[in-house]
């Protein structure tokens, strides 16, 4: 699939998020300088030449493509009238507590005290990096349950690997391993062609699973 297809499959530009947000693109930039939306997760510039029966022209566009998660982002901002930084952040703060602890309760827990007691800083950190659309490009939807999902599954298998570096794991670890690889094979996004080397998928996923003879079917 080339890279063209694989953002327009898989992900809304700008038009697109504006109509299924019913807004317009001065108030997705207005979203953005305020603090309250993410960046795109992908922006393209396209050198386009056209030849046709009336002669060669030439132009570029450029284009921003958001992932498909980001509509509920901004459905949630417009149904609690969201229009502070610090106002969006205290949504995303509650969502994230939610999607946590969902996930604990699932029996996904890990020894981090980025998850414990410097649980603030972790969220913080991660609104942050929400903003600048870094989950936008690794996750699936860019949803902050999927954010939960990458965030926690690393720590987990982190723990477990001793970051990735153990040369086997023991049997009784292995079921809890291959738990939070499947947590992440549902939160990461299947990256493009030329990201494939360099993704977390890669390294948190395929590798490991070939690593320590692994399957998550």
């Amino acid at each position: 699939m080339s890279l063209l297809n694989h953002l327009n499959t898989h992900f809304y530009h700008t038009e697109e998020l504006c109509q299924a947000l019913k807004i317009d693109t001065e108030q997705l930039f207005e979203w953005q300088q305020q603090g309250l939306f993410p960046k795109p997760s992908y922006s393209i510039q396209n050198q386009i030449k056209c030849s046709s029966f009336l002669g060669l022209y030439e132009c570029e566009e450029f284009t921003d493509y958001y992932p498909r998660g980001c509509a509920q982002w901004g459905l949630d901002l417009i149904k609690h009238k969201a229009s502070s930084s610090s106002h969006a952040y205290e949504l995303f703060y509650q969502q994230y507590i939610y999607s946590l602890s969902k996930c604990q309760q699932q029996g996904f827990i890990c020894q981090s005290e980025r998850f414990s007691d410097d649980l603030s800083e972790q969220i913080q950190n991660a609104w942050q990096q929400f903003l600048c659309s870094k989950y936008g490009a690794i996750s699936q939807n860019g949803l902050i349950e999927e954010l939960v999902q990458i965030e926690l599954g690393r720590a987990i298998v982190d723990e477990i690997t001793e970051e990735r570096t153990a040369s086997s794991i023991s049997p009784a670890l292995r079921p809890q391993l291959l738990q939070a690889i499947k947590l992440l094979n549902r939160a990461f996004s299947h990256p493009a062609k030329h990201e494939r080397n360099l993704s977390l998928r890669e390294r948190y996923i395929d590798e490991l699973i070939l690593k320590y003879d692994l399957s998550i079917k």
